[in-house]
């Protein structure tokens, strides 16, 4: 029995004998993305990762104005701490990511995160961006930096990998 020559269908140049397991496409080593139950080409499984995101387009406004209300009202406090930012920082992003996943309805969006974590920036920003504009190298801005970091990283473990 003859083998049959296939070649990938997002590589043309590249032979395979190597098929998707859902839409029977031929694929290369490349393309090809281990699931529990076989190989499957990208575009298979993110229309199968597309299925958990149930987010409302109303849901992402929500989340940007619960997010910059918190970071408007943690903003001063996290100033007034230098060193304690390390603290501050996932302690309001958890409260932030918490608030948002509630509020929403606990549905999923692929973006609320990346939503949250600017409207924490933009509520820091707010407060301190007349004092960066007249004095630019600041140790505070340091802090607010590793702030921010802490914070940002806590939404998006809470809201992107965790939930």
């Amino acid at each position: 029995m003859a083998e049959e020559s296939l070649v990938c269908a997002f590589h043309p140049g590249t032979p395979t004998t190597l098929r998707c397991n859902r839409c029977g496409r031929p694929i290369c080593v490349r393309c090809a993305v281990q699931t529990p139950v076989g190989y499957r080409c990208r575009e298979c499984v993110a229309g199968q990762q597309a299925i958990f995101f149930n987010a409302r387009p109303t849901d992402y406004g929500i989340a940007a104005i619960v997010a910059l209300l918190i970071g408007l009202l943690a903003a001063p406090i996290v100033a007034a701490l230098g060193f304690w930012v390390i603290f501050a920082g996932p302690l309001v992003g958890s409260l932030a990511a918490e608030a948002v996943h509630r509020l929403i309805g606990r549905r999923r969006g692929r973006w609320i995160w990346l939503v949250v974590s600017g409207g924490l920036v933009v509520g820091l920003a707010a407060l301190r961006l007349p004092s960066f504009l007249t004095f630019p190298f600041s140790a505070r801005f340091l802090w607010d930096g590793i702030y921010l970091a802490l914070a940002i990283s806590t939404v998006i473990g809470y809201l992107r990998f965790w939930r």
